[in-house]
């Protein structure tokens, strides 16, 4: 009997399909052919959830909302394949997966784990800003700037400039 892994926002069928894998709050484990499903609580923010907790139940698919390399590559590792289905309801993509009008992803959804080093608790980094001088008098002036952004380093600071 092939069962699915959804990570889910909430403990029913009509909860929304959870953005974080790893950390979801709630995790269902799904027959698609009788829609009987089993709820097992997610982990505190600050932990990762290990895929190998659902193995020995029989999990051929898992369904997610975003995934992590590092969470992809071991659910890979186990033999399950992933599908992305975002916006949608446990029950919506449980049909979607078993029907076949939605294929498994190749790769993660995302280039880095939360928990990737050189991330500052998961949240925030360093960025770059632009900024702009003004010069007094007959001078000419040009600003430049350095920022804190935020994005995981992707930037999105603020600078100031002077002249």
């Amino acid at each position: 009997m092939e069962k699915y892994l959804v990570a889910s926002s909430g403990d029913t069928l009509e909860s929304k399909i959870s953005g974080r894998f790893g950390h979801s709050p709630y995790y269902l484990i799904v027959d698609p052919g009788t829609m009987e499903f089993d709820v097992l609580p997610g982990v505190d923010s600050d932990e990762y959830q290990h895929v190998g907790r659902f193995v020995k139940s029989g999990i051929s698919k898992v369904i997610v909302g975003n995934i992590g390399p590092s969470a992809y590559s071991e659910i890979i590792s186990f033999g399950c394949s992933v599908y992305l289905c975002r916006k949608m309801t446990v029950r919506e993509a449980v049909k979607k997966v078993a029907d076949g009008e939605i294929s498994p992803i190749g790769e993660p959804t995302l280039a880095d784990s939360i928990h990737s080093a050189g991330k500052t608790g998961g949240r925030g980094g360093q960025g770059k800003g632009r900024g702009t001088g003004r010069s007094l008098g007959s001078g000419s002036g040009g600003g430049r700037g350095m920022g804190r952004g935020s994005g995981g380093g992707m930037g999105g600071g603020r600078g100031r400039g002077w002249s």
